[in-house]
């Protein structure tokens, strides 16, 4: 696949997923726009219904009271400090009334009075704390004079309520407790039952009345949640009821933690699943890169040990080379050394590829170390002198006896002298030193070539990679070498490790556990 193309690729998934990822997060924040909404809208619907109940609530005292003082004349009524109003389960009203002298509970009842033809409403009363006492009248009148003046008392209420409700401030009319009680239940049924904060907006003097405790004023003039008190009196003084709830965003945040939390989840799915296929994309580009740098170093190394082989024949073809004995050895040297080469290029290949898929089986028996290591190095002793170069032997380990196989180890011996030679622009000079270290035998070989950058240290072990700097690119070669090298010298339970730098030659150690101490 051309690199061009490649890059386009790239370009259309890297457009594709930044787009998912935009349209996951415009979503995200249009949910938590509508969640806040919905939020808002609740606490709205629960603060009209407070101010709706405030007002009945209201009314209702007022209603009462004007009832018992319109009929006060007719009977003495305990002089009440507080009248509230209450529901029972029962089809009648429910009057408390706080005396100075004990409260009592009074209990409205309609009752047909035989000696008046009519209905009368008669209220009685009695003391909770004194039971033996009978309960007494403590109001009375006749049905048809309360519907009589139901028309006119209601219009004075009306009247009173404007007038008295323009004269009295709002601190008079409710209190603190009063609206929290109210918001509580409200919040709690509709909302949630987070704590909130809640005041009244004077919007004549510009300030707040009715605080609750631990509520800052700046977060409420802030606050958009907000209703009139008493909305129906246009024309008196207006009064807001502000309330704000210190973790409103939280609260939406978490109503919509579920989805949220899949939203995310999917854009890291879809990150990681980009990121994963722009790899492989690489990958095999790379893969196909090396596949045919392969091929061509293939190529190139075959095919100088086949020109060397094909020269020694046609040498050894010609008549007048038969009476010379000794030039018959040489080229038949030269043509076993070049196919030997020929046949551990071959091996590496194929064990390589059986390496990678795990499939290869190790030959393990006892050998001497010593003699793999002059076997291999005999491979090179034209190459070398050919540089006027030299490959000195310091074989000073005194046990040389590992379990190992022979042919795998003295392959990985010959592409380690064989790279010390190749990847080196003086004259080669390679040392080869063992010695014992407790149960292991250590293999050094040193040479002066052009060394190795110490951040490519741990990549040369990798499968085809190959040093690109200084004049190493000009050397032909397969790149699987020191991987292979590792992976066989792991098998055996050694080990391969480098020390090098830049000009200043590679030191190459091998380690190898000592015959019956492993």
């Amino acid at each position: 696949m051309k690199e061009r193309k490649i890059k386009f690729i790239v370009a259309l998934m890297t457009i594709a997923v930044i787009g998912l990822i935009a349209v996951q997060f415009y979503w995200i924040s249009n949910l938590i726009q509508v969640e806040r909404e919905r939020f808002r809208r609740n606490v709205f619907h629960s603060l009209l219904r407070v101010v709706d109940s405030i007002e009945k609530e209201e009314a209702a005292k007022t209603v009462i009271a004007s009832i018992w003082k319109n009929d006060k004349k007719k009977n003495t009524i305990p002089k009440s400090n507080t009248l509230i109003v209450e529901d029972s389960n029962s089809t009648s009203k429910m009057v408390k009334i706080f005396t100075d002298e004990a409260p009592y509970r009074v209990n409205p009842k309609n009752d047909f009075d035989s000696t008046k033809r009519g209905v009368q409403l008669r209220v009685f009363a009695y003391s909770p704390e004194r039971r033996s006492v009978l309960p007494r009248y403590v109001w009375r009148s006749d049905f048809d004079t309360i519907v009589k003046n139901r028309e006119s008392l209601i219009e004075k209420v009306v009247a009173e309520m404007v007038e008295v409700n323009s004269q009295k401030k709002i601190e008079d009319r409710i209190s603190v407790s009063q609206l929290n009680s109210l918001l509580s239940r409200e919040f709690k049924a509709r909302v949630s039952e987070s704590p909130f904060y809640f005041g009244v907006y004077k919007t004549k003097n510009n300030s707040f009345t009715l605080l609750k405790n631990g509520a800052d004023t700046t977060e409420i003039r802030k606050s958009r949640l907000r209703t009139l008190l008493y909305p129906a009196e246009m024309f008196l003084d207006r009064n807001e009821l502000v309330v704000y709830f210190p973790t409103e965003q939280k609260q939406i945040i978490s109503s919509i933690a579920g989805m949220m939390a899949l939203s995310v989840g999917l854009i890291f799915l879809i990150v990681g699943v980009f990121y994963k296929t722009i790899q492989m994309l690489l990958r095999q580009k790379k893969i196909t890169q090396v596949k045919n740098d392969l091929i061509n170093n293939i190529t190139h190394e075959f095919k100088t040990p086949i020109s060397t082989i094909s020269l020694a024949c046609e040498a050894l073809s010609e008549p007048t080379l038969a009476t010379e004995k000794s030039k018959v050895i040489q080229y038949s040297k030269i043509i076993k050394e070049e196919n030997e080469r020929l046949k551990i290029m071959v091996e590496t290949l194929l064990n390589t590829a059986a390496l990678e898929k795990s499939e290869f089986e190790l030959t393990k028996e006892e050998i001497d170390i010593h003699e793999l290591i002059r076997s291999a190095s005999m491979m090179y002793d034209e190459v070398i002198k050919s540089k006027d170069g030299k490959i000195n032997l310091q074989l000073n380990a005194l046990n040389s006896i590992v379990r190992c196989d022979d042919f795998h180890v003295t392959n990985i011996i010959a592409n380690l002298i064989d790279n010390a030679i190749k990847y080196n622009e003086n004259k080669p000079e390679i040392i080869i030193s063992t010695l014992n270290d407790n149960k292991w035998i250590s293999i050094v070989i040193k040479d002066n070539g052009t060394g190795i950058p110490k951040e490519y240290h741990n990549k040369i072990f990798e499968t085809f990679f190959r040093v690109q700097t200084g004049n190493i690119q000009n050397v032909r070669g397969f790149g699987i070498g020191l991987s292979y090298a590792k992976k066989i010298a792991e098998a055996l339970s050694g080990s391969i490790s480098v020390k090098s730098s830049s000009e200043k030659g590679s030191e190459f150690e091998l380690k190898f556990p000592l015959a019956g101490k492993a």
